[in-house]
This record gives structure tokens, sequence and C-alpha cells, in this order.
């Protein structure tokens, strides 16, 4: 397919654009003063020491405010900290604040209700600069790291994290949501130069290409990523010449000129309205400011080349530009320049006097975790009685723990249509390990989705799906991979429930572990990377009937969920499952065998081998207790503890490696919590600090046996 064949064109920054009517120009305008006086008074209180950090958007008002103003409502809205512009475009009426620019009728200029509206968001949004009880965050993230999403009213907004390339595939995200809803909702996404080389860049606008997602994607080019220059970030001419690598159009607009944009962005929405899928928006800018107020950045631009972005300062370029067609008399813009300084005084002055956060608000008040429905309150299945020997295949009868994940993903699939699934493979393939096989056949492809190699883009997806009410469940081909997708987990999922308070329902299946002679890139146990992470719950089920129940309240589940699934476990563990609905709630440990000399306390892969080690103790006189924990974040603390104190003695096994794996956080509690109850030191039983190896003997000689398991329980118990 050629460029002509896309429709894929680049506008000499010298053409003229088409025109629009004087009542939107008037918006722009007034929108871009009221943005370029915020950054101006902002930067003021840095220099007076009000403020303690300043990123201003200065020279990027016109890309701001035009790309945003051709947004519908209903539309999605993912900014970054340049983009104070975009959100009074969304979220403020210049009409309702400044009616005397706007002579002439129209939709009630001056409403007293309106203005009142518009200053209340000015005012919120300075509190949330000033890290005040009033911001958007409350003081728990800072500047532009917020998001508000008011679908009754329409309006989404979702706000940035550091990581700036990772709200591409967020944005991606949200434009599948709103693709599936088949109400004609786009996502627009802003993002700078420098972030264009991050492999999310690549993998958010690779997956809405191929989906052929309602995104239209801007990307800010002041031609530096912090005091980097264009020539050292990449060898293209312009960056919109990649959009043709992903087969959708790429287009270089003028972001001095927020006619141009606005009406660029206005046909790139409605090419995605109709199902024609992404466009990729260069807007060129000056660098009128540095990366951060203050950090010298701004000297890395020649002062010739700076002169001569000042000569095509926006804003009043912009102004000259509507006075020479007559639209705005020097009168109006006397009159609004005076209005704008005093406007945002006040806003800016209430909300240096605002309270401040209330330190007590820190902990325990703000969730880390949003609350699980009750339904999931299910009756408990008795403790066995005993357990296969390790490595042997589960006899005929009863589901295997693979069967049981797929009848969870069904069942979850068939109750609700929110639930979607991606991954790798996952549709007519049916997945690595088939848990998926037959699923695109019932549920189709809009819900079962291939994804292309690339899970920090899937997760990203996921997240922004499940910011608009879908629970995404994404599928690791291997828990190795996950190590693709880190940020996305701990930086984006984990976090924005206690950042700025909305859930993020996704479920990420990690197939893992040892056993099968995979080597060290397909046999990890990666659980402890996550359960240092606040926000994040993790679970790893033994049996099939948990595997089962855990994986279905985990779909349920409000927040982020990682589902460590054993893929040694897949077809050699079986059992009975009963007929109707099982649910495990997350976060409640079982004891698989009771017993009254010591703990052992395990998960995954590892109960099976402390119940056999169990049980070859027990021959020996040795009442072992093996505790389940089934979910590791929230830890059962009162099932670990409680059986601690009854057998006061405990060893704590895991097949990840020794040094910082889950156990030592359970020994840590167990010295802390039950010290006076224990009549020997907490044993930890686990892989030696290795990478896993690919001869099977060699992996075997690693791996935590019932022997070894045994040898800790007779040294414990002997002790």
């Amino acid at each position: 397919m050629t460029p002509q064949e896309l429709g894929l064109r680049q506008k000499s920054l010298s053409q003229a654009a088409p025109g629009i009517p004087v009542r939107l120009r008037k918006r722009l305008f007034v929108l871009m003063g009221l943005a370029r006086e915020w950054d101006l008074r902002f930067e003021n209180l840095l220099r007076t020491g009000s403020l303690g950090k300043w990123y201003s958007s200065v020279g990027n008002e016109a890309v701001t405010v035009a790309a945003a103003a051709a947004l519908a409502p209903g539309d999605a809205l993912v900014t970054l900290h340049r983009d104070v512009g975009a959100l009074l475009a969304r979220f403020v009426d210049p009409e309702a604040l400044f009616p005397e620019v706007f002579e002439g009728g129209g939709a009630g200029p001056g409403d007293p209700v309106r203005r009142r509206e518009a200053e209340e968001y000015l005012y919120r949004l300075a509190c949330q600069m000033l890290g005040k009880a009033e911001g958007f965050t409350q003081g728990f993230d800072r500047s532009y790291h917020f998001g508000w999403i008011d679908e009754a009213r329409r309006q989404i907004h979702v706000g940035m994290i550091s990581h700036l390339g990772a709200m591409v595939p967020v944005a991606a995200g949200l434009a599948l949501a709103l693709s599936l809803r088949g109400q004609g909702g786009v996502a627009l996404n802003f993002i700078g130069d420098g972030a264009t080389s991050t492999g999310d860049f690549h993998e958010g606008l690779n997956m809405a290409a191929v989906w052929k997602l309602p995104l239209v994607l801007v990307i800010e080019n002041n031609r530096y990523a912090f005091s980097t220059s264009r020539e050292e970030q990449y060898a293209c001419r312009h960056l919109a010449d990649r959009a043709i690598g992903y087969g959708i159009p790429g287009r270089v607009v003028d972001g001095n000129d927020p006619v141009e944009v606005y009406l660029a962005v206005q046909e790139a929405a409605e090419r995605a309205r109709r199902g024609e899928g992404p466009t990729l928006l260069e807007a060129e800018v000056g660098r009128l400011r540095g990366h951060a107020e203050g950090d010298g950045s701004i000297e890395v631009v020649a002062e010739e080349e700076l002169e001569r972005y000042r000569g095509e300062d926006p804003v009043p370029a912009f102004e000259r530009r509507l006075a020479a067609e007559g639209a705005l008399s020097a009168e109006q813009a006397r009159d609004l320049s005076g209005g704008l300084k005093s406007l945002l005084i006040g806003i800016t002055d209430r909300a240096r006097s605002a309270r401040e956060p209330d330190p007590r608000a820190a902990l325990p008040h703000r969730r880390v975790f949003a609350a699980a429905s009750t339904e999931l309150e299910a009756p408990e299945r008795p403790c066995l009685a005993a357990a296969a020997p390790a490595g042997r295949r589960a006899e005929e009868g009863g589901a295997t723990y693979l069967e049981a994940i797929s009848r969870a993903l069904r069942e979850e699939m068939r109750r609700d249509p929110a639930v979607l699934l991606m991954g790798q493979d996952i549709a007519a393939f049916g997945g690595a390990f088939k848990a998926t096989e037959d699923f695109v056949e019932e549920f189709g492809k809009n819900r079962v989705r291939n994804t292309p190699i690339a899970e920090s883009g899937a997760i990203g997806i996921a997240v922004g799906a499940a910011l608009l009410g879908y629970r995404p469940v994404v599928e690791m081909q291997f828990a190795d991979f996950i190590s693709c997708g880190f940020n996305q987990v701990v930086n984006m999922a984990a976090k924005l429930l206690y950042r700025w308070e909305r859930s993020v329902p996704i479920t990420i299946r990690c197939p893992c572990g040892g056993g099968t002679g995979a080597g060290p890139f397909h046999s990890q146990n990666p659980e402890a990377w996550f359960t240092h992470v606040a926000g994040l719950k993790v679970a790893a089920p033994a049996f099939p009937h948990d595997a089962l129940g855990l994986l279905k309240a985990a779909i349920r589940d409000p927040n982020p969920v990682l589902f460590f699934e054993h893929k040694h476990l897949y077809r050699r563990s079986r059992e009975p499952l009963p007929e109707g609905e099982v649910l495990v709630p997350l976060g409640r440990a079982r004891i698989a065998r009771r017993g009254a000399h010591l703990t052992a306390i395990a998960y995954g892969w590892m109960v099976h081998r402390a119940l056999e080690a169990a049980e070859l103790a027990a021959g020996e006189g040795i009442d072992v207790e093996v505790v389940d924990l089934r979910t590791l974040i929230p830890l059962d603390e009162e099932t670990v503890f409680g059986s601690v104190r009854r057998t006061s003695k405990a060893v704590v096994l895991h097949e990840a490696p020794l040094t910082g794996g889950f156990g030592a956080e359970v020994a840590a509690r167990l010295a802390g919590q039950v010290f006076e109850h224990l009549d020997g030191p907490v044993r930890r039983v686990a892989f030696p600090d290795v990478p896993v190896p690919f001869h099977k003997d060699l992996e075997a000689a690693c791996l935590p046996s019932a022997e070894t398991i045994l040898a800790a329980f007779r040294e414990l118990h002997y002790y």
C-alpha cells in the first residue's frame, strides 16, 4: 500500500488552513490566553517560593487547546504535563467566563451556573497543582498526574504518569472500550517527541492500528527531549513519517496555528469514528521554555533559534490574526488580558489558602484496594487427607488444573459481557497451553483478541479498557515475559486507585514455574516482583478447585490481580469439581493438612511437595500441618499465625529463589507477630539464587524436593 493509497500527506507549514467559524476562533483564542496566563501565574509562584516545581506549557497552547476543542462529548482525553490547554478546552466554558468577547448571542454566554462550574474547575485544578486537599488527587499525586472520569456528564480524562510513553497503550485501551460500545467515541492522546522513542509508543500505536481503534495521537514536537536535540533522537525527517510503517495516516501540522490543528484533529477524529483506525499527527512547535522551569535546559537552544520561536509564539500571533480579520477589537483584547489576570490571581490566591492534606489521610484511610463484592464469601471445603506423589500425573477422573482455569474463563465470559480476553495466540489457536481453545467460536474476536508480541502494549490497553468498565484478562504466554510489561503493571495499574481513586479491574494470567525442563526464560516464579508493589493482588493456586474459584474471584475483583498458575500442575493436578458456582475469595489461605508438631507454609506446586513430605514425615512420627496460602497479597495472617501458634514451629517454602522470595516476608511477619509462640527458628526452603538451568537433572537438583523439605522438617522438629 502506497502513501497515496493511505491518504498520507504532509502539509507545508506555510500553506493556509481552511477557515472555521469566528465564534470558534474566539473560543480557541480565549482558551489559549487562559492557558498562557495559567502558566505565567504558576511560573511566578515558583519564583516566589510558593511552588516547588513547574513544567510550563508556554508555546504549546495552539496544539493542546485546538486538538481538545475538536473532540465531542463522550470522547476520551489523555494528557501529559504540557497539556493544560487541553484540560481548559475540555472542561472550561470561555463564553461563561468572558461573555463580552462573544457578543452576538449564543448558547447562554454569561450564564452564572456555567461560570460557577468553570471557576470551580479552575480552583480545583489550582489546588491540584499546589497539592491541596481539594485537588483531584487530594495531594496524593502531583500537578497533572490525575484523571477525572464522569461518564454521566460524558467527560473522560486520564492523566499521565511520569513514564511518558506509557500513556499510549492506555489511550489505545480507552479507544478499545469506546469502540466496543459502538457509540462513535474517540480517544485523543498527546505525546512529546522524546517519548516517541519508547517501546510503548510503538506497541500502543501498532496495536491500535491492527485493531483499527479510534485513536488520535498528537506529537507535540518542540525539537528537544529535555536537552537532547531531535538529531540525537531519531533519524527520520518527520516523526509523522513513521505512520506508514503502521499502515495509518500521518501528517505534519503547524503547531502554532490553532485553526490548522483543529481541522487536522477533526478530520482524524471523523476518520476514527468511521472505523478506519488511528491517525498520527505531528505538531511542530517552538521551544519557549525548558523541560522544567529553572533546570537550565532552555540554555541548549541557541539564542538565534529561540528568537525565531518567540517570533512565532502562537498566542500573540493568533491575536494579531483575529485582529486583522476584524474578529477581535483592541478593546476586547485589552479587557480580556486584564480579565484573565484578575481571574487567575483570584483563583490561585484562593487555592493557596486552601487546606492542606491531613497526614492522617495517608494511612489507613486512603485505600490501596477497592472493596470486593460480598458475593465472594464462599464456604470453605475440607482439608486434604494426603497428596499424590510429586511428579506423577493425575489419575483419571475429575478436572485438571488447566481445565479448571478454562472453565473459570468461560463461565465469567458467559456471566459478564464486560470480560475480555487478550494475549498471544489465544484466539483460533487457543493459547500456548490451550486454555482458551474454542473460545473465539463462542465469544467472537471482539472479546477474544490475539495480540502481537507486545506485553506492555497489551497490559496498557487492558488498563485503559478497565477504566471505562471492562474487565480484561491478559494472558502472558509465560510468566517470565511479564518483565516486558513491568511498567504498566507496577506504575500504571497498581497505583491508579491510590492516586485518583479509580479502580482497575484487570487480571493478568501468568503461567509460571519449572519442572518441565524449559530453561531460564520459561520457568521463573516472579511473584515476589509484584508482592512488593502496593495496589496489586497476587494469587497462586495449588489445586484445580482453587484455580477455578480464585480465577473467577480475580476477574470479579475491582483491583489488578496477578494470577500465577503453575505449568507443572496443568495436567498433573486433578480433582472432582462441584457443579454450579465455585468461588474462592482472594486473601484467604487454607489448611490443606492438619498437624500438631510444625507448620509448613507454601503455595503453588510446593504445596504438593509439602504434602508429600508431610506424609513421609508422618512415618517418622512428625505431624506436619500444611498451610496453602493460595493468595500472597492480601496475605491471610489469621490462618498462618493461628497455625504457627498451635504448632510453635514453621517452615516456609517456595519454588522461587531464596533471597527476596515471598517466604522472607512470611518469616519476617512470623518473627514479628508470633515470636513468643515459636520454639525454634523459622526455616526457609527455596530454589538457590541462580537462574533455572535447562537440563531436567540440573533443574531437579535445584528444586525443593520432598526429601529436602523432609530434611527441614526433621531439623526443626528436633531443634
